[in-house]
């Protein structure tokens, strides 16, 4: 059996939208030299092929040493355009650190598979399998990508594609040349041939055969290990630096410890709310209205503050949501043209669609957001009269119809429309056929699951979710919530904002992420003493990533 190996190589972008940093320097190697090491040591790969614009050819050749020339082979891509590159982009930003998880399907393989070149790879080699795997990806395993490969010739009369729950740059993963024809026909990625399709359902490919079963440390692991982005730079130059064994379950491992303890500079994700006033102030599906109070309008040059700092990060995400409706704030439109002005590079709207006029959607439009969540929260009037209290699923629905319609006939990628609904005891019976409908309508849907918000509301709950031993929370190390009034608040259980972290009126976003009492909170979490910090003793919430 020819197994093959091809490495995509861009040195000005990468897949996810930001700087290609292949030819950096990291630790001593250029990162596209210590990735090609890694995969040429795998046995069971004949050659590796580096994929690039035909002007590069001799710029990507001088970072192949000269010890494995034989085995490498670099030559121009024979196609160029990538159809679902910039869904891809848009869908992956708030699941960098996972394998799977991204809207509509997406996975890490999305990012660097092109089914098209790589079928035509295949055919011109005669290759039986290809591995892929990023380019900027300097911990790849090759004892594991060696694994894979047996593995999937093992597995090949059940599954044509074999890859492996890893954090992204770990693993890459391993095509059959049949299943590339057939994604290379139809130009689609992989994860749209393994998403859920509501009328063709099966089993979580993470139970079948194609699912190659890594050691627990891989598993249990999160964190992204492709470098390209500022914080995954970090990750893996502090790994490098540390003199750990480079094997995957020792990454696995020491990836799971330096989740616990690392405080990046600043949180991964901010959410912000613009207002607390909202037409369903009497929703029985989250807090809203007399619950959590008049905060009045944001001040826009908090939030524009807020951008400064998180556009130093390349990777940083902002949700406009909070405990309001923040399509009626009267500065929408400045303050979304604010943000990606400054270049933040993720943000999103959590809105109910039922104030979604044209000129929202223009702007959603031209700032290009890159998702709007709809908290319709129903399939049917009669439901969603009974969850929200009044009348609205018909004009809700419009909105979010017009939207899709808007971004279809303009044919551009933007923003990303999910539909939302929370499962509870009045949901239930309708849930499948609010995400199946949606599914089919606009392409994807989204299941919540229901919060008491520590005890403060009445558990609608139909069973809790969390893990049965409890841990530190997963949250305080990545992300926190801006409230209209500027007060920080640590999670979006605490919607009275009872226990600030400080004050944006008064400090910058750095200073309340890494001030006394966000520290002395994370240290309580760490030595288990929930009781001790309002909310947290009675939070079920605490495992969401």
């Amino acid at each position: 059996m020819k197994c093959i190996a091809a490495l995509d190589v861009d040195f000005e972008r990468t897949s996810i939208g930001t700087r290609s940093r292949l030819a950096d320097d990291m630790v001593g190697r250029a990162v596209l030299t210590r990735t090609l090491e890694r995969v040429a040591s795998a046995e069971r790969i004949e050659r590796v092929f580096l994929l690039c614009p035909p002007e590069r050819v001799e710029t990507c050749r001088a970072f192949v040493p000269a010890e494995l020339g034989q085995r490498v082979v670099v030559q121009a891509r024979r196609v160029e355009s990538r159809p679902f590159a910039d869904i891809v982009r848009v869908t992956r930003k708030w699941s960098l650190d996972s394998w799977r998880g991204g809207i509509g399907g997406t996975c890490y393989f999305d990012e660097f598979a092109r089914s098209d070149e790589l079928a035509l790879l295949a055919q011109a080699e005669e290759a039986d399998t290809v591995f892929c795997a990023p380019a900027a990806a300097p911990l790849l395993d090759s004892d594991m990508i060696d694994e894979m490969i047996d593995y999937n010739v093992q597995t090949a009369h059940e599954s044509r594609i074999t890859f492996a729950q890893a954090p992204p740059g770990l693993a890459g993963v391993v095509f059959s040349r049949d299943i590339l024809y057939e994604m290379g026909e139809k130009r689609v990625p992989p994860g749209i041939v393994l998403s859920y399709k509501p009328d063709a359902p099966m089993m979580d490919l993470a139970f079948k055969s194609c699912c190659f079963t890594a050691p627990a440390a891989v598993r249990h692991a999160g964190g992204r290990l492709v470098v390209d982005t500022d914080r995954s730079w970090k990750t893996v130059e502090d790994f490098l630096s540390s003199s750990q064994p480079t094997n995957a379950e020792a990454i696995g491992s020491w990836l799971i410890h330096r989740e616990e303890r690392h405080v990046p500079p600043l949180p991964r994700e901010v959410e912000i709310e613009l207002t607390t006033e909202d037409e369903l102030s009497e929703t029985r599906m989250r807090p809203r209205g007399s619950r959590v109070g008049d905060r009045g309008l944001i001040d826009p040059d908090i939030v524009r503050r807020v951008a400064g700092e998180l556009a130093s990060l390349d990777d940083s995400l902002v949700v406009f949501g909070g405990f309001g409706e923040p399509l009626l704030h009267p500065q929408f439109d400045e303050i979304v043209t604010c943000l990606r002005s400054a270049g933040v590079y993720g943000i999103a709207v959590r809105t109910n669609a039922l104030n979604l006029t044209d000129e929202h959607i223009e702007t959603l439009i031209r700032c290009e957001v890159d998702v709007v969540s709809a908290l319709l929260d129903a399939w049917t009037p009669e439901l969603y009269r009974c969850v929200h209290g009044r009348e609205g699923l018909e004009q809700a629905t419009a909105n979010v119809r017009r939207l899709s319609e808007q971004r279809c006939s303009r044919k551009v990628s933007t923003p990303v429309v999910v539909p939302e609904m929370t499962k509870c005891v009045e949901t239930m019976d309708e849930m499948d056929a609010f995400f199946d409908g949606w599914v089919r309508e606009v392409g994807w849907a989204n299941i919540s699951g229901f919060s008491h918000c520590a005890g403060q509301l009445e558990d609608r709950g139909v069973t809790i979710m969390a893990p049965p031993v409890r841990r530190a929370c997963g949250r305080l190390n990545s992300r926190v919530m801006v409230l209209a009034d500027g007060s920080v608040i640590r999670c979006d259980q605490d919607f009275s904002g009872i226990a600030p972290l400080g004050s944006l009126a008064d400090d910058s976003l750095a200073d309340v992420w890494i001030g006394n009492t966000i520290a002395t909170t994370r240290t309580i979490h760490r030595e288990g003493r929930f009781h001790e910090l309002a909310l947290c003793g009675a939070c079920d919430d605490w495992h969401r990533p």
